[in-house]
């Protein structure tokens, strides 16, 4: 591919209006289609982004012959589905985190991406920040030592009811998929690996969503994550990445970051900043564009086989909760 890589996106709420904003900001992509099951709705959405086409459906989006990938921006339960008619019509598919409701989703939309040949990545756009770039780096050199402790929390009180997609399990409701996700990516991430043992305690919405938990991963080799997530406290919203020579801390909001702290044994602070216009998911747009121009069908920095074990790891959390969602 030279030519810009051509998105539809499916489906016109809050993400989806970012996503198009920031794509204007990325090197190789253009929005060319919208849809949703409210054509009045993409119109709206369509004449807010240069006049794109609007589609009243999502099969019209994953047909629309010069879409070359769509981004799936429709709720939780929806994934797959949606997910699956863009691979059917053979088009390459970025999802909205998380991918699925659970593994076994995960599995079914994964086989279907490989079977017809397609590129799959679930859409953790915290992984594409400079700042986290930056510290995948800093790990890899070794610069605070051995990992031997993750803290992450991601707390966001949403003054809100019951119908409220947050606390609706029709619509994967709860703090665990919407918002807990990213810690326990983050720790994915920095690990290299899914925890041996899981402990957690809940709190529980009187739709029967989580709202509230406290998580604990123990590795095989000892070290450890705390992860913390609600969707009714605030909470500090910052990763605090431990090792034998020294700390990191991506700072509030660490899901979009833009600061990291370095603390060395025996010397000062230092304070990187990595600011970026917009909302910075052009970050995760321009590496899709860089894993299509390859000819890829995987990404090496959010790779399916660990979007799949972190599903894993979501559903063993979930488990003892006995939290399961309306078709599952």
């Amino acid at each position: 591919m030279t030519e810009k890589i051509k998105w539809g996106i499916m489906g016109c709420g809050s993400i989806a209006n970012q996503y198009a904003n920031d794509l204007v900001l990325s090197k190789h992509g253009q929005l060319v289609a919208v849809g949703s099951r409210s054509k009045a709705k993409a119109q709206t959405f369509a004449a807010q982004n240069g006049g794109v086409r609007a589609y009243g459906s999502y099969e019209e989006v994953a047909a629309d012959p010069d879409v070359n990938i769509v981004y799936v921006a429709t709720p939780h339960p929806f994934h797959m589905e949606n997910t699956l008619l863009v691979i059917a019509h053979g088009k390459h598919v970025l999802c909205e985190k998380p991918i699925a409701l659970n593994a076994k989703q995960t599995r079914r939309m994964i086989a279907a991406a490989q079977k017809k040949g397609v590129f799959l990545m679930e859409g953790m756009w915290t992984r594409f920040f400079p700042a986290m770039v930056q510290l995948r780096k800093r790990l890899a050199a070794g610069h605070i030592g051995k990992v031997i402790a993750v803290e992450a929390d991601l707390g966001i009180h949403f003054k809100a009811g019951p119908e409220h997609r947050i606390f609706n399990p029709h619509l994967g409701g709860g703090a665990l998929l919407d918002l807990g996700i990213y810690p326990v990516s983050l720790a994915s991430m920095i690990f290299g690996a899914q925890p041996e043992k899981i402990t957690s305690t809940v709190h529980k919405y009187k739709t029967g969503v989580d709202d509230h938990a406290v998580i604990v991963f123990t590795y095989t080799d000892g070290a450890s994550a705390a992860v913390g997530t609600s969707s009714i406290v605030r909470m500090k919203n910052e990763a605090r990445i431990y090792g034998t020579e020294g700390t990191i801390i991506v700072h509030e909001m660490f899901l979009h970051p833009n600061q990291l702290t370095l603390k060395m044994e025996g010397k000062p602070p230092r304070t990187f900043d990595f600011s970026y216009p917009g909302q910075g998911m052009q970050f995760e747009a321009d590496h899709v564009h860089q894993c299509l121009r390859k000819g890829k069908s995987d990404s090496d920095i959010m790779p399916l086989t660990e979007t799949l074990a972190i599903m894993q790891t979501m559903d063993k959390i979930r488990k003892p909760w006995k939290l399961k969602y309306p078709g599952e």
